[in-house]
Parts: structure tokens; sequence; C-alpha cells
């Protein structure tokens, strides 16, 4: 005769604690194997902040998830702990200062970071590892589209999964943050394993989460290990009250002294199964820290734990819920701005969500069509940025007119060519390993082009020194750390030898490094050889901060590259990029969106051109060649 689940669960319910604890194995993994198959209805999902979807990289990456599951599967069956650490990894990162992946940001020079914080000097180094494996692993499969704050927030679920705990989906299309938090601000948003029930609610009432999202989300404490230190302050001097006193016995065994540096398990019962032990443990006075136990001794929440370790189905329930509204605490996504982006003015006329009503799709066409126009020829990535700075490559024309029948073919003619440009630049950036950035959008197109006066004046020539630089961009308010971020662009594409060999013949420049020099030679036999070589000689097709170590090399291209070096104004800007690359991210976004409005026509301004190589007027097509009417 089948059993009802239903009846079951009814039977349990009306089990007293006491006798909960000695519920069988066999039962527990009985029921167990009745919930594997959990999920949590569309109508009980908390509401999605913007951005965010459930299908985010069905199209980009539709591989993400299977890419991390089935890494895990093997790395948590080599070493069952790591799902715990995976776990606590996503739960450090979101209540410090949102889902941001800034956790895994390392400190510039081996200095301070949040992994160097006190409440984050304990989780598991490996964790951090296993991050950065997925991540090559999803890079090498699907580009540079997957956020680490999702790698980070999927692995976590995973980590529930394959130790017993319930199914999920997870919302995603988070962005990594540029910035880490400080240590205090860390030790402030953090639950101490010292807090009370007062002091655990009031802190996540401020992040939106309520007394049930508070029992619920401490069940992660059903696997896993603590250090003594954490705990101890129970034992020693005087025992907890409230603790069982065999279970502290016990305690005392495996931490003879109050600093003792061994470990014990977090829930007694279970503690490599992701289930509901961690509430009876609580039920029979056997929490680990002071921050669980007193879940059960509150009149708040104490009803909470009782119902969870009772039933199992309903925890399961809760836990998903309040994981998915942790994971979205004060994330960034692609609707909101970034820390970086927030510190520049915009100009009037632009904004942020500019075609959200009008063309909604504007980027997420032109970023779909780029990924496989990168996937073919990476190099047009540096063509499609150094045409945001200035016209040239005629391949890159023809990109962006694609880029521009497509827009215009699903919204009409509603997006102007400079934002696709901009848009494109940032998306060439962003497909070769760069950081990901929102833009101010509404420029109209101009009606008339430069003159080649003022084209060359506008322009430092690779010849200019850092003197001739700084002089000729303070006249469009760029300051020397703008105009070092900027030149990092050079971190990607390629170079005609006429560019720089009056650094090679007759004489070779003195702050060339000689072995650099002489494979210039090379590759450039002749002052007017018609060969190209690599702008960055480290990671020629990567948006990195490696330019900048080429520049502390003596290995820059060009005059105007390696005489940032050499500057004392600006010698120390290049030398903090190339020890810290969020550094240098977060500037470079900086300066591209200052750049991205100098002299932008807005409202009425201009106009929104048919063809982005044609005026909608007589005028001469500058990819065909040919004279046209619009």
């Amino acid at each position: 005769m089948p059993i009802n689940l239903t009846i079951l669960v009814t039977i349990i319910v009306q089990i007293n604690y006491l006798a909960i604890a000695m519920v069988s194995t066999t039962l527990s993994s009985f029921l167990l194997v009745l919930v594997l198959s959990f999920f949590v209805s569309e109508a009980q999902r908390p509401a999605l902040t913007k951005g965010l979807s459930w299908s985010f990289y069905q199209s980009s990456c539709p591989q993400l998830e299977s890419i991390i599951r089935n890494r895990l599967q093997k790395q948590i069956k080599d070493d069952v702990g790591q799902a715990a650490g995976l776990l606590r990894l996503h739960f450090h990162d979101c209540f410090v200062q949102g889902c941001d992946g800034s956790v895994l940001l390392d400190g510039s020079a081996g200095g301070p970071s949040e992994q160097t914080a006190i409440p984050n000097l304990t989780l598991r180094k490996r964790s951090f590892k296993i991050i950065d494996d997925l991540r090559k692993r999803i890079q090498d499969e699907c580009g540079q589209v997957v956020s680490c704050s999702d790698i980070v927030a999927i692995a976590a679920r995973d980590s529930v999964v394959l130790t017993g705990g319930p199914n999920y989906d997870v919302p995603l299309g988070r962005k990594d943050g540029v910035n880490f938090a400080t240590e205090q601000a860390t030790i402030d948003n953090l639950v101490a394993p010292s807090a009370n029930t007062t002091t655990v609610l009031s802190l996540l009432a401020t992040k939106g989460l309520d007394a049930t999202d508070a029992v619920a989300l401490s069940g992660a404490h059903t696997i896993g290990i603590s250090h003594c230190p954490s705990f101890t302050d129970r034992l020693y001097p005087n025992q907890d009250s409230t603790m069982d006193k065999t279970f502290a016995n016990n305690l005392k065994g495996s931490c003879p002294t109050a600093d003792s540096n061994n470990t014990v398990n977090m829930d007694i019962r279970s503690p490599n199964v992701f289930d509901n032990k961690y509430y009876v443990d609580l039920m029979n006075r056997q929490g680990l820290f002071t921050s669980d136990q007193d879940l059960y001794t509150d009149r708040r929440t104490r009803g909470i734990v009782t119902s969870f370790a009772v039933n199992q189905s309903l925890f399961y329930e809760k836990f998903v819920i309040g994981m998915i509204k942790m994971g979205q605490m004060n994330v960034l996504t692609g609707g909101q701005v970034t820390q970086a982006q927030g510190t520049q003015p915009i100009v009037k006329g632009l904004s942020w969500t500019f075609y959200d009503s009008i063309c909604p799709n504007a980027e997420s066409i032109i970023r779909r069509r780029l990924q496989n126009v990168f996937r073919q020829d990476i190099g047009q990535a540096a063509g499609l940025l150094r045409l945001h700075f200035h016209d040239c490559f005629v391949q890159a024309f023809r990109i962006i007119e694609d880029l521009r029948r497509r827009v215009h073919r699903d919204c009409g003619r509603v997006v102007s060519c400079a934002d696709i440009t901009a848009i494109a630049a940032r998306d060439s950036v962003f497909f070769s390993g760069g950081p990901d950035y929102d833009l101010p959008l509404g420029r109209r197109d101009g009606l008339t082009f430069a003159t080649t006066n003022e084209t060359l004046a506008n322009l430092p020539p690779p010849s200019f020194n850092t003197s001739l630089i700084l002089a000729s961009l303070a006249t469009k308010n760029f300051t020397p750390t703008d105009v070092v971020a900027l030149s990092g662009g050079h971190t990607i594409g390629i170079s005609h030898c006429s560019s720089f060999t009056d650094r090679l013949y007759p004489n070779q420049d003195s702050s060339m490094d000689k072995t650099f020099a002489n494979n210039l030679k090379t590759t450039c036999p002749t002052r007017n050889s018609t060969n190209t070589t690599v702008l960055d000689i480290r990671s020629p097709n990567k948006f990195d901060n490696k330019y900048y170590v080429d520049l502390m090399n003596r290995q820059g291209l060009f005059t105007s590259d390696q005489d940032l070096y050499t500057d004392r104004r600006t010698r120390g800007i290049v030398t903090s990029f190339a020890i810290n690359e969020s550094l240098f991210f977060k500037e470079f976004v900086n300066s591209m969106i200052k750049m991205g409005q100098l002299n932008v026509l807005t409202g009425t301004q201009g106009e929104i051109r048919a063809n982005c190589s044609v005026r909608n007027s007589n005028n001469y097509n500058l990819i065909q060649g040919t004279w046209s009417e619009i």
C-alpha cells in the first residue's frame, strides 16, 4: 500500500521534540528521497530585481549550469566539506555589500580586502580556487559573459543539492562589483556567532529579511564545521546554561581550551547532509553558536524552529525563498549604475535608461551579434574600441552598420549610430575579458564631419610624450588618471610598424628594453615595413592590466605608452594599475563614460542616421565609396 505523504507529515508533526531526536535513520532517508525534487512554485517566488532573470544566460551560455554542477559533483564527492565552504562564501558575499562578487577580490599588492577581514579569515581557501576554476571553464566554453557573482550563487545552490537539499532555480544577471568593503563594514554586516536573536533579527531586517528568513537561512548550518574559538565563549570560563550538559562536555573534549585550533561539526546528527536535523539539535539544546541556540530560546523564533524540525519540506520551501531573497540584496545589474559609473555626471539629454521604452532590446541585439563576431575574429574588438576613440578601420564601420540594421529592424529608426558605436566599444571591452558597465545613452548623430586638420589636432599621435598628451587632453578636462586609464585600451589590438619604428631606426630608443627592441626589428626589418605587431606582448587579445606590466618592463610599443612610466606625473598611476586590475577597470570605466560624453548632441540636435556612413541627405558613403541619396 503506497504511503500518503500528507498523512506521514501529519503524524510526524504530532511527535514532540524529544521523540524527534530518536527518529530512525531509515525514516529520515526515506523522507529525503521524497523531497529531492523539491521546487518553489512561481507563485511562491520572491519578486525579481530589475535586470535579473530566470533565463538570463539561455542564449549567451546555455550550458552554464550543467558546467558548474558537473564540476562540483566531482569536487564535493572528493571532499563533501567543500559544499559548506561554497555555501558560506555566497552568504559572506551577499550580506556585506550585496551579491557582487567583491569577496573574491584580492587586495592591492597583498593589502587588505574583504578576504582579510576577521569574519572571513575562516572561509575556505579551496572555495576561492573552485570558483576561479569554474570561471575559467565557463569562459573557455562561452567567453566572458558570466559574472563571478552569478557563478558563486549557482555554486551555493548546487552545494545544497549535492548534499541532499532542495533543488531550485537561481535568478541570474548580476554584475561584479569593482570595489570591496572595508573590514569594519564586513564585521558590521555579518552575523557574529555570539549574536543573540534580537541582534540577528535587527540586522536582517535592514536587508529586507524577516524572522522566517532568519531561521531558514540559519539552517545552512546543517552542514559544515566550525573552529573552536567561534563558540568556546559558551564553554569557558562558565558553561552556557542553555547548552545540553553532555553536548557541552563532548565539545570540551574537542576544544580543551578557549583558543584551541580544533574544529567540530555544526550539526551533530547528520553533518554532511543538508536536512532539518539542525533544528532538532536546537530543540535538544545542542546548537553550537549562541546565534543558533537562541533561535529556540527566543519566543519570536521558537515556533519557526519547531515547525522546521518536524517538517523538512516546510524548511526547504522557506530556505529556498530566503536564498532567492538574499541572492538579490543590493545586486548590480544591467539596469543599474555601479559605484564606478555613479562618479561621473551625466550630460543633459543622456540617460541610463534612454531606450527602455522605445527600444528595450537594443543592447541585447548588439551584444548577441558581437558575441558571434568576436568568436570568429577577436581582433575586431580592438577595432571597435578604437572606433569609439576615433574613426578608423573600414571593417569596424561595416560591423557598426550591420548592428544599425539589426537594431532599426527591431525598433525602427530610434537608436543613433553614435550610441551603437558606444555600446559596441563597451561590449568589445567586455567580450575581451574587461569590465562590463552601463552607458548613458541618448546621443544624436552629427550633421557634419571634422576636417583632416581638426582630426590631427585632436588625436595625440604615437610619438607624443606625456607632457604633450597631458596638455592636449587637459583641454577636454581629462586628468592624468584619465589619460593613463584610457591608454589602457592598448591592452588589445595591433599596430603597423610605421607607427613606432622611429623608436628603432636609425637609433634605438634608450627607454626600450633591448630584447623587446630586437624582436620588433625582426617583425619590422625596415622603417617603412607594412607588417603589424601586437600592442601588448603579454596578453594581446585579453582586456586586462598587462599593458601596464609591459610599461614597467620597458616594453611599451609607442612613445606615448612608454613615457607614461618614465614621467613622474604618471608613473605612480601606471604602477597602481599594474598591481591592481580592479582599480584599472574602475578608472577605465569612469574615463570611458567621461569621454563618451564629449560634445555630444542630444534632444533635437543632429539626427538619427538611416545609414551610419551617410547623412540623411546627399552625402558620400564611406563604406561603399559611392554617393547616396537616403
